[in-house]
C-alpha cells in the first residue's frame, strides 16, 4: 500500500480588531457571553464520575446486484473507567476487565488500539479518533447457510484502520450548550438547537490476506467479494443540525444529524494487484445521541455517537462505521476561592 500524507486545514477563524478604548472591549466582551436564563456555567467545579464505554469499528461489503452481505464485526469489548472534568480539560481512564468480555470462544479474539479526543467550546467542537483493530467474524453467517454455529466464522489476520477528524461551528451559541449534553460542566435549562458547520478528514484502511470471505463460506462468494482490502482518504464539508429538549425540569434528550460530502482517494487491493481509482465525491453522516439526568446530588446518563462513510467499487458498495457508546454517573464538586487577607 503506497504511503499518502494529507495536510487538511478545517477553518479559517474569525477576526475580531475594536479600538483600543474601553467601551470597545466592553462590546466584544458582552456578544461573547451565553444567555444566564438558557445555560448555566458550572465549569468552575471539579467533575468526578464513573463510566462504562463499548467501541466498535465494522465493516459492511454489498453486493448491489444480488443485494448478499458480509457484516464484518470486532469481537465487542466493555470497558470500565473513571475519569474527571474541570475548567476546559476533562480525562477519562477505561480498562478492559476479564469478567466483563468471556466470548472469545464464540466471536473470535479481538486486538484492539483506541483512543477518542473531544473537545467542546462555547463556539466550536472538534472530534478526533484513531481505532487500530486485528480479528473480525462474519456476524450474519445465517444469510448463508441454515447451520447452527456455536463459534461464528472468524478472520483472524483481518485488520481495520480509522484515523478521523473534525472542526465544527455552532451558530446558536448563546442559548445552545454541547457541553451540557456531553462535557456536563454545563447545564442547559431551556430546550435550544442550532445548525452545524464543519469540516472534516477520514481515513480507513482494511485488509485480509485471504480476503473477507470465510472458509465457512461458499468458494463462489469470493468472485462477488473480490477484494482483499482497500484504503479511503476524504476530506470535506458537512452540515447539520443538533437539539436538545429539556423535560421534567431535570431530565434532558440531544439528537444531533450531521451529514458530510467531501472527496474521496481510493486504492482498492486485490489478490496479487492494487489498483488506484480517480478521486470522486463520497459521502459520510455522523449521528449523536445523548439522555441525561441532573439531579441535586449526581448526574448521569448515557450517549453515542455513530459515523458512517461508504462508496461504490464497480458492483460492490463498501461501508465502514465507528461507534463509541457510554453511560457514566458523576458528581460536582464546589472548589473554594482564595481570598486575600488584609
Amino acid at each position: 500500500m503506497k504511503n499518502v500524507t494529507f495536510i487538511l486545514t478545517f477553518f479559517l477563524f474569525p477576526c475580531f480588531v475594536f479600538s483600543q478604548k474601553d467601551e470597545g472591549f466592553h462590546i466584544w466582551k458582552k456578544n461573547f457571553k451565553i444567555d444566564t436564563s438558557s445555560i448555566v456555567d458550572l465549569s468552575d467545579n471539579l467533575g468526578i464520575y464513573l463510566y462504562t464505554s463499548s467501541k466498535q469499528n465494522s465493516l459492511e461489503l454489498k453486493d448491489l446486484s444480488t443485494k448478499k452481505k458480509l457484516k464484518l464485526q470486532p469481537n465487542g469489548q466493555t470497558n470500565l473507567g473513571f475519569g474527571f472534568n474541570y475548567k476546559w480539560i476533562k480525562l477519562g481512564v477505561a480498562y478492559g476487565l476479564p469478567f466483563m468480555n468471556q466470548d472469545d470462544e464464540k466471536y473470535g479474539e479481538t486486538k484492539r488500539l483506541d483512543l477518542q479526543l473531544n473537545i467542546f467550546t462555547r463556539l466550536l467542537g472538534i472530534d478526533a479518533h484513531l481505532q487500530h483493530y486485528t480479528g473480525f467474524y462474519l456476524s450474519n453467517p445465517d444469510d448463508y447457510t441454515d447451520s447452527i454455529y456455536t463459534t461464528y466464522p472468524y478472520l483472524a489476520n483481518m485488520q481495520t484502520t480509522s484515523l478521523g477528524m473534525s472542526a465544527y461551528y455552532f451558530f446558536n451559541n448563546k442559548k445552545f450548550s454541547y457541553k451540557a449534553v456531553f462535557t456536563r460542566n454545563q447545564i442547559q435549562k431551556k430546550s435550544a438547537g442550532s445548525f452545524i458547520l464543519g469540516g472534516f478528514y477520514n481515513l480507513n484502511y482494511a485488509y485480509s490476506p485471504n480476503g473477507f470471505v470465510t472458509e465457512e463460506l461458499a468458494d463462489s462468494l469470493k468472485s462477488t467479494f473480490p477484494l482483499h482490502g482497500f484504503v479511503t482518504n476524504v476530506m470535506g464539508l458537512s452540515v447539520g443540525y443538533t437539539y436538545t429538549l429539556v423535560f421534567l425540569k431535570k431530565m434532558f434528550l440531544n439528537a444531533s444529524l450531521v451529514p458530510g460530502i467531501g472527496i474521496r482517494f481510493s486504492e482498492i487491493i486485490k489478490t496479487s494487484q492494487s489498483e488506484v481509482l480517480l478521486p470522486a465525491l463520497s459521502g459520510s453522516i455522523t449521528l449523536r445521541f445523548s439522555l441525561g439526568y441532573e439531579g441535586k446530588h449526581f448526574y448521569a446518563g448515557l450517549k453515542s455517537i455513530t459515523a458512517v462513510n461508504s462508496y461504490n467499487y464497480e458492483s460492490v458498495d463498501i461501508s465502514s462505521s465507528t461507534g463509541n457508546f457510554q453511560f457514566y454517573v458523576g458528581k460536582r464538586f464546589k472548589l473554594k476561592k482564595r481570598t486575600n487577607k488584609k
